[in-house]
């Protein structure tokens, strides 16, 4: 028997957070990043959030665990504000429906099962979206077949490199200096601008699941073939700038770099990602969930050499070959390969919805 039923909800949240940085490059991008109330050399400290998110949802869905038919229409936005106490202004409207029919070819107790979610969130009052709370999407929760959370936007922000500086027959420049009261040769560096990669994570993110549940042992096992497709995306550049005074310095420092506080999106790193595969459920009695294994392959994947821009012009180098070999040995223009893997196989507990 199907019931159907509406929900709605109001829920209200606090909670106050720290991102500390594993990498040269998060720490830099947290470092430049134009998001105000925050502070620390090396983590983003006392990240206040205060928020209250009203949700409606409608469900027919004839059985939580295992259903064969019915739908789900959950819709919800949550709003983060200083005026409710912290320091986060952002806004976050989210929908997700799901869909459960019989089969209508091979056999009626197979499945067709369809799942539609997005969300987009921006800030407000002129503040932006906390670092983390930024979309990133991939594994056995949206997109199967990518490593968690590896579906992201790659952008490139500038920075500094230091370089060894070479004489114009190829040989490294030295000076001497004192060292312990003895002159000693020591190798002559520059500082030249650059970019460097980062993985910001979208304002939106959208994806869809299809799957034909096999049920082999009814309730306990099932085969389940797959298609997952989605894309994570910036949406509102404008919710992507750096600490205009970090640039401003940059710019003073290397006036022929012209860096804006407008991070760079890498082209082609926004694009569709798709899975599709087989998966094995098997649901015990007494946990009520499913434990699967599956496979799956990524026809839509990203494959290629991220080429960050130059802003380093041959006018800052003493002489040609000291810029050949930055150019050369891609320190002021790195070619940054990006190879996501075109299979995975996991094991995990629950569904994908």
């Amino acid at each position: 028997m199907r019931r159907s039923f509406w929900r709605a909800s109001l829920t209200y949240g606090y909670s106050v957070s720290s991102v500390a940085a594993q990498t040269q490059g998060a720490k830099d991008y947290f470092d430049y990043i134009n998001f105000s109330g925050v502070a620390g050399p090396n983590s983003l400290n006392g990240i206040d959030s205060s928020t209250i998110t009203p949700a409606l949802g409608y469900n027919t869905v004839n059985n939580p665990v295992s259903p064969t038919g019915g739908k789900s229409i959950f819709f919800s936005v949550a709003a983060t504000g200083s005026a409710l106490g912290g320091n986060v202004n952002t806004i976050r409207p989210a929908v997700d429906i799901k869909y459960f029919k019989a089969s209508p070819i091979f056999s009626k107790n197979n499945v067709l099962a369809f799942h539609l979610s997005s969300w987009l969130i921006t800030g407000y009052g002129g503040k932006l979206i906390p670092p983390f709370s930024r979309s990133y999407m991939g594994g056995e929760n949206d997109v199967r077949g990518f490593t968690v959370w590896g579906i992201t936007p790659i952008a490139f922000i500038p920075t500094t490199t230091s370089l060894q500086v070479y004489n114009a027959d190829g040989s490294a420049r030295t000076q001497n200096v004192v060292v312990g009261g003895v002159l000693q040769p020591q190798s002559v560096t520059m500082t030249a601008p650059t970019y460097e990669v980062v993985t910001p994570g979208g304002d939106l993110q959208t994806f869809g699941n299809f799957e034909y549940r096999i049920p082999i042992i009814k309730n306990t096992v099932s085969l389940v073939p797959f298609f997952d497709a989605g894309v994570n995306r910036v949406l509102r550049p404008s919710q992507l700038t750096l600490d205009p005074q970090h640039v401003l310095d940059l710019n003073e420092q290397f006036p022929t770099a012209g860096f804006s506080n407008q991070v760079q999106i890498a082209a082609g790193t926004q694009k569709v990602r798709a899975s599709t595969g087989l998966e094995l459920d098997v649901t015990l009695p007494v946990v009520n969930a499913p434990f699967r294994i599956y496979f799956a392959y990524n026809p839509m994947r990203l494959d290629t050499n991220l080429q960050t821009p130059i802003a380093a012009d041959r006018a800052m180098f003493p002489n040609q070959y000291t810029y050949a070999k930055a150019v050369s040995s891609s320190a002021i223009g790195m070619v940054y390969p990006w190879d996501e893997k075109s299979t995975m196989v996991r094991f995990t507990v629950g569904r994908t919805f």
